[in-house]
């Protein structure tokens, strides 16, 4: 079972029981801690309680989606039993259902990895993660959702999503979406009826040793199709490292910002995706060589239509000297 789907199951169980004892919270223990426990606030929002062995102090957070507070002494009822300990305890401040299943999952994937009994430094450094990541959604989105989905959906096809993951969006400053450091691959998604695309005048030409795929895509939304969460989901179920599937999700925050919450009814064409995701060899691209652009000029764009150049299909393409390239499904 999906541990997002599980981790809300819990959560929703447990909403819909009465609390035998109202000085306490309702809570139940999450399945991967005896001691760690997942609750509900009295306005129904969802809560986890971290047992931490130091008790030094903090200054609490309160932001606009996610407050934290330390070191507090709790009473919680699991069942019939009642339990008093001191917790830290993380709490989600939003009715929507959306939000609370991506928080749940989310803040699973980063408290599964600390120890049954953390210390302060340790719960403090994972938190400041779930701070970093939720404190991003009061922000403008970086791109488009239609470019992000179809960043996703390269990955979500990859024969190795986990190497892409690692290499995506390297360096904020970066201008291509997958970089290794050693070759890049830039996406370009269209909603039109032909393969035009947008390139900023860098992206035709990278640096002299690197090798540069672009990867098109005509991205139609739908009435019905998959959001950006479902290719997410898709793409967790084939990467077990925790701490990738917390790098995705980042990204996710960092690209959407305030825009989070409108991404779960905006659905695109699967199959059209699939029938029309393609490679280019960058040099098979016409474009405008940078030493033919003076050096007081710049901010240069293009649109190129890619519709009858050459894809790496119809050539002698090598990609076993590039782990990068060797990680997508070409």
């Amino acid at each position: 079972m999906d541990m997002g789907y599980s981790i809300y199951k819990i959560f929703t169980d447990l909403q819909k029981k009465e609390s035998i004892h109202k000085d306490s919270f309702s809570a139940t223990s999450l399945p991967f801690s005896d001691r760690h426990k997942i609750g509900v606030a009295p306005e129904g929002y969802p809560m986890f309680f971290i047992e931490c062995n130091n008790s030094a102090n903090s200054l609490d957070i309160n932001l606009e989606f996610i407050s934290v507070l330390f070191n507090r002494t709790c009473r919680l009822s699991e069942g019939e039993k009642q339990v008093d300990n001191i917790y830290t305890i993380i709490s989600l401040k939003t009715e929507n259902i959306d939000f609370q299943q991506y928080f749940l999952e989310v803040a699973c994937i980063v408290l599964e990895q600390l120890p049954e009994s953390p210390s302060h430094k340790q719960l403090k450094t994972e938190i400041q993660k779930l701070i970093e990541l939720f404190s991003r959604f009061n922000r403008p989105h970086r791109k488009t959702i239609q470019g992000l989905w179809a960043e996703l959906f390269v990955i979500e096809q990859a024969k190795y999503p986990e190497y892409l993951i690692q290499s995506w969006h390297a360096a904020p400053e970066d201008k291509f979406d997958f970089n290794d450091g050693q070759d890049k691959i830039e996406v370009k998604s269209t909603s039109g009826v032909r393969r035009v695309h947008s390139f900023a005048i860098e992206q035709l030409n990278p640096n002299r040793n690197s090798n540069l795929l672009i990867a098109s895509v005509f991205v139609i939304q739908t009435g019905r199709g998959k959001n950006i969460f479902d290719l997410k989901d898709s793409i967790c179920k084939r990467v077990q490292n925790l701490q990738l599937q917390f790098r995705l999700n980042e990204i996710l925050s960092q690209t959407l910002g305030s825009d989070f919450d409108k991404v779960f009814d905006v659905y695109f064409d699967y199959q059209q995706a699939l029938d029309t995701l393609t490679f280019y060899d960058f040099k098979d691209i016409p474009t405008i060589h940078s030493d033919n652009i003076p050096e007081e000029v710049s901010n240069v764009r293009l649109d190129c239509d890619l519709s009858r150049v050459i894809t790496i299909k119809d050539k002698v393409f090598n990609t076993s000297q590039s782990p990068l390239f060797r990680s997508i499904q070409i």
